[in-house]
């Protein structure tokens, strides 16, 4: 794009657009990345401005270097102090220089400030990076974050950021992304895909085993993360020395585990799990997260155990506890997931999760987390998932999720994190997943190093270790070692820690920084760490030797004009918009976007809109009340506690509810389904146990409609209704009723009369035997056999 196109392009509030577009390529030798991100300002129009860009960068990656094209002139800047970056910064605008500042946030996000741009003048920041990844179950995944998703919450009370931080989106807005990928060694043999973007993958001989190449196939924008798999790999342990770049005496380690841990036989698993149905989750996002919770459940076993709920600004739960995996519990949760629709508001994942640990306190268990994790901030939701006690795993969802906060979360609890893609195949990861879950719980880990090795600082260990996924551990020491390091864990019943992994040190250590700056860079965020706990001055001087951007450090450059050539006033801020992901929030689709081939005629967000996920009843709030409110108002009223019920365990229609609603009713519009049931106003509490219990009495399984319309037929006889109009006690006339239905099916064994099952009718009546005109009897409520009985809540109202 020419400097002459891009002054033609305009926002939708009339700026300029300054970003003209990001190229990365990179390097993937083993589990070290190294890549460059370059970025492409202008500014078209007629006067100074301050440009403002907050861009990611991947989990884990630490920044080396900020290398600045000005115009014709190349220049470089350091990491300073951040107090100090931040006055000279204000410092050299005032003087009508030009300065860039680069700046951390706790999300690991990052804030560019482009300050003094002239007029016409264009710009172009390289930034370098390097970090580590995971070999996970014989694949290795490559995520490249490219923009930043719309974010529940206040992004400056609980973000932490300044209002000219906080990232606004534009459906307009369209910025080119270029990417090139070099696999090398045995990763060059090895099979690669990416399930975000079309690519081109070509073999280039360099040496014995030759380069894979890895690059766009159309044109791409930064509207969703880029994401290359590569599977078929086998990895052993392996450590890697280098010598420390700001005291050469020291060597800095990376010991890079593969842990192998037998299993102990067939394991059980508790599991709640937990999905995201907030708005931000609409379109591609649901549709992701519902084929993972229906892998989900088929992954359940006999022993397992499981729970159902979903969040968005409210939670609700399937059910009061652990419900058995059975045939019926595993269809009950698969017709569950099959409804779920991204309708609950906002995202209170804190409050959710909290609700979610208090779910059946008696059994230890964890919980999978599905969602895309986009909310300001996170701190809080940790220290509240470590203090329940439960391991969090997180399958990130979408074209754009949080991975960062996400990350934090399943590390800071023991669990684990992956991320499924839209359109990509949900088997994999639910596997990898279980396969954690299911894994033995290791105590005591540690490390063991060669005789006479003492570090001078290791890096923490992770609570949890995993068959297959990789640990890595960095290490300072005062001489380069030799021999073998070993990581060892405890499993219970183990009577002493066993070897799970082994790395061999030795060779002559590396003479290149960035082994070195990436362990200063991990220490200096290791939670606890004795450099960062309650010293900022330490904290800082680490930070500023190994020129590290931290939240107490900036990267900081200043170019000082000529006299001629210096601003004349303060330079106009622009914010550069962020595009809106593609599929976020259900406003396109990722199967419709922008990078398909061809020059687009209009923003693929309006192209791909999908009709499917506009929710109309949301149009009238009318339709949000139970349908006998809606319907028949006259005779059932809302307020009645004869007939609805609201309480902690139970929201619904009373018996005496359900009887009148039948009776005014026409029985050409009473409900087939247990959905129908739901929306007619019976609690959920009631429908599991229909669903649930009901379903497979007598040891069969029972036809959904047959169940439902033998409820019906119950609840609306007449004698049903009698007892129930005349007593607010215990219905001991409901025996009676008992006693009639036996009578009437005796006088017709035919069954001309009616098509219900009289088995089931039978056994509802006893079942339901006890209750009140307002309240089911507490034995429905506890949904029978179908739930852990250890776990359950008294029912009752």
């Amino acid at each position: 794009m020419s400097q002459r196109e891009c002054a033609r392009l305009e926002t939708r509030n009339g700026q300029a657009v300054n970003l003209l577009g990001v190229r990365l390529s990179g390097d993937l030798r083993g589990l070290m990345f190294e890549a460059c991100v370059e970025q492409r300002f202008c500014n078209p129009s007629d006067r100074n401005v301050e440009v403002v860009y907050r861009f990611p960068l991947p989990w884990g990656a630490v920044l080396l270097g900020v290398d600045v094209v000005l115009g014709d002139k190349h220049l470089t800047g350091a990491v300073v102090e951040k107090k100090q970056a931040e006055a000279r910064y204000e410092e050299a605008l005032s003087e009508g220089d030009a300065a860039i500042m680069l700046e951390r946030h706790s999300d690991h996000s990052y804030s560019l400030n482009l300050g003094n741009l002239a007029a016409g003048e264009p710009c172009t920041i390289t930034l370098r990076y390097a970090q580590t990844l995971q070999f996970e179950q014989r694949g290795l995944r490559l995520l490249i974050p490219t923009v930043i998703a719309p974010r529940y919450g206040d992004a400056l009370q609980d973000g932490g950021l300044m209002p000219h931080q906080v990232p606004s989106h534009s459906l307009i807005a369209d910025y080119p992304f270029e990417l090139e990928l070099r696999l090398h060694g045995e990763l060059a043999l090895a099979r690669a895909a990416s399930p975000s973007h079309p690519v081109g993958i070509a073999h280039v001989q360099e040496g014995a085993s030759g380069v894979l190449t890895v690059s766009l196939a159309r044109r791409a924008a930064l509207d969703r993360d880029f994401v290359l798999v590569v599977d078929q790999l086998a990895h052993d342990s392996m450590a890697v020395v280098a010598r420390d770049c700001v005291e050469p005496e020291r060597v800095a380690i990376l010991a890079s585990f593969c842990p192998r841990i037998p299993a102990q036989g067939s394991t059980a698993t508790a599991v709640k799990i937990l999905v995201d149905c907030s708005g931000s989750m609409a379109g591609d996002s649901i549709d992701a997260a519902k084929r993972a919770l229906q892998a989900i459940v088929l992954q359940l076993g006999t022993g397992d155990r499981f729970a159902l709920s979903r969040f968005g600004s409210t939670v609700e739960h399937r059910a009061r506890g652990l419900w058995k995996a059975t045939e019926t519990t595993r269809l009950a949760a698969q017709r569950w997931v099959g409804e779920l629709e991204a309708d609950l508001g906002g995202t209170e994942m804190e409050s959710a999760l909290s609700s979610t640990f208090a779910l059946a306190q008696t059994v230890s268990s964890d919980v999978l987390l599905v969602t895309d994790g986009e909310i300001s901030a996170i701190d809080r939701t940790i220290e509240s998932a470590k203090a329940s006690g439960h391991r969090v795993f997180v399958v990130g969802i979408g074209s754009s999720p949080a991975e960062a906060h996400l990350r934090r979360l399943a590390e800071a609890t023991g669990g684990s994190c992956d991320f499924v893609a839209p359109g990509e195949a949900v088997e994999p990861a639910v596997l990898r997943m279980f396969a954690r879950l299911r894994s033995p719980r290791l105590s005591d880990l540690r490390l063991a190093w060669p005789a006479g090795i003492t570090p001078e600082w290791v890096s923490p260990l992770l609570p949890s270790v995993f068959d297959g996924d990789t640990v890595n551990v960095f290490a300072w020491l005062r001489q380069a070692p030799t021999g073998d390091v070993r990581l060892l864990g405890q499993r219970s019943g183990d009577e002493a820690p066993q070897e799970i992994g082994r790395a061999v040190l030795t060779g002559e250590p590396e003479t290149a920084d960035t082994l070195s700056r990436m362990a200063a860079s991990v220490r200096f965020h290791s939670a606890g760490s004795t450099v960062t706990r309650g010293k900022p001055a330490d904290a800082i001087r680490l930070a500023v030797d190994y020129q590290l951007v931290t939240d107490k450090t900036n990267f900081l450059l200043v170019h000082e004009r000529a006299d001629g050539e210096k601003a004349s006033d303060m330079p106009v801020l622009q914010a550069v918009e962020q595009m809106l992901p593609a599929g976020w929030g259900g406003t396109g689709s990722v199967m419709f976007s922008r990078s398909s081939a061809g020059a687009p005629t209009a923003p693929a967000v309006f192209r791909s809109v999908r009709r499917s996920s506009i929710n109309l009843r949301s149009l009238d709030n009318d339709l949000e009340l139970p349908a006998f409110l809606r319907r028949h108002a006259d005779s059932v009223e809302a307020d009645d506690t004869h007939h609805w019920a609201e309480s902690e365990h139970y929201s619904g229609l009373t018996p005496l509810g359900v009887s009148e609603w039948l009776r005014t009713t026409p029985v050409s519009e009473w409900p087939t389904t247990y959905q129908g049931l739901r929306q007619m106003g019976l609690g959920a509490w009631l429908v599991d146990w229909l669903e649930l219990t009901m379903a497979t009495h007598g040891g069969a399984v029972h036809d959904e409609q047959m169940v439902v319309e033998a409820f019906l037929y119950l609840m609306s006889r007449r004698e049903t209704r009698a007892s129930l109009a005349k007593s607010e006690g215990l219905l001991s006339a409901f025996r009676f009723t008992v006693q009639r239905l036996r009578g009437l099916f005796a006088s017709d064994p035919a069954g001309k009369s009616t098509r219900v099952d009289r088995s089931l009718v039978a056994a509802m009546a006893e079942a339901l035997e006890g209750m009140t005109a307002s309240a089911w009897p507490d034995g429905v409520l506890g949904l029978g056999s179908a739930v852990d009985e250890a776990c359950d809540e008294p029912a009752g109202f």
